[in-house]
């Protein structure tokens, strides 16, 4: 029987999410024979299967459940080990986000095999498969070979690029059954912070807050700039740790994986821990009034000063340019 690869993908707000269309491109790498799958579980998905037919994968199976119409780490568990049982794949593929960060180590566990996590290229050398990833908050790559034909793997994220829809595509679209008991905890609601109007991971231009903006004055300024060029605010855990703005907005190792056309960093320094998150960027303008900053090393344009001067001015020269 030729082997599967499953995608695990993320259905939220009516919508597939970019590291889904990015695990549809890993997978692509490792497919060999194998069928790719991809699996959406919710509660009402069914109503834009039609939608779903033109992404480049072998079939999508869909798992309807009650107690799948809001990510929570037990019934998502119990639903994909039952799936694994029905479809014997070889793979199991999923971003490294907070949902595949929450179960595949317990998936690993229960199914004793191999997780391979964060990773953010692959390649094969004389048929043998290689896994990069990040290690020492991302000070080393370490190459991985891998010995098994089943495993686990989760992909950073930005790291792949998104698959395209082929309009001349209508791919297989089934049901599975899943028994989910009922769990012993679950998530009630989920509230967005008005703040986070836009989507920091798909992002085109992207305003970064450090702990160099001090307080809440400069946080406001940030918020100023991004508003007048068109981007959104991200923050590094300086900038958190101010208080002035709320950890949903981070970048970096413990935050998001960014990768926009245009990412301005004022008044970060540059820790390592951070710059995982966003040296995917396109371009990077680095603000900040050390000149030994780390962040000057990556980034491709570098303005040294009081970000408390430059950014007005910044922000005057952009309002003068678009009367």
């Amino acid at each position: 029987m030729k082997d599967k690869i499953i995608i695990l993908g993320e259905y939220q707000q009516d919508k597939i999410s970019s590291i889904t269309l990015e695990c549809i491109s890993a997978a692509k790498q490792l497919q060999g024979e194998a069928e790719i799958i991809l699996l959406l579980m919710g509660e009402g998905i069914k109503k834009d299967a039609s939608e779903f037919q033109q992404y480049d994968v072998g079939q999508i199976i869909m798992v309807e459940h009650p107690f799948l119409s809001r990510f929570s780490n037990e019934p998502y568990a119990k639903a994909i080990l039952s799936i694994w049982d029905q479809l014997d794949p070889a793979i199991l593929l999923c971003g490294h986000t907070d949902i595949g960060r929450s179960i595949s180590p317990y998936l690993s566990e229960k199914l004793d095999i191999p997780l391979y996590s964060n990773v953010e290229s692959m390649e094969f050398n004389e048929k043998k498969l290689y896994l990069n990833r990040p290690v020492y908050s991302g000070k080393l790559m370490e190459k991985i070979e891998v010995n098994t034909s089943v495993f686990l793997v989760t992909i950073k994220p930005k790291k792949w690029k998104a698959s395209q829809k082929k309009p001349d595509r209508k791919c297989m679209i089934r049901s599975l059954e899943v028994k989910i008991d009922q769990p012993i905890s679950s998530l009630i609601a989920l509230e967005q912070k008005k703040h986070q109007t836009v989507n920091l991971v798909d992002a085109k231009i992207i305003v970064g807050a450090g702990r160099g903006i001090q307080n809440e004055e400069g946080f406001a300024l940030i918020t100023k700039l991004a508003k007048v060029i068109g981007g959104t605010v991200g923050v590094s855990r300086g900038a958190v740790e101010l208080g002035v703005c709320d950890a949903s907005m981070q970048l970096g190792q413990t935050g998001k994986t960014v990768a926009p056309d245009l990412y301005i960093a004022c008044g970060i320094s540059g820790a390592i821990q951070h710059l995982v998150g966003v040296t995917s960027a396109k371009t990077i303008i680095a603000i900040n009034k050390d000149p030994n900053a780390p962040i000057f090393e990556v980034a491709d344009y570098g303005i040294v000063g009081d970000l408390f001067e430059i950014i007005p001015a910044l922000i005057k020269e952009w309002d003068n340019a678009t009367i």
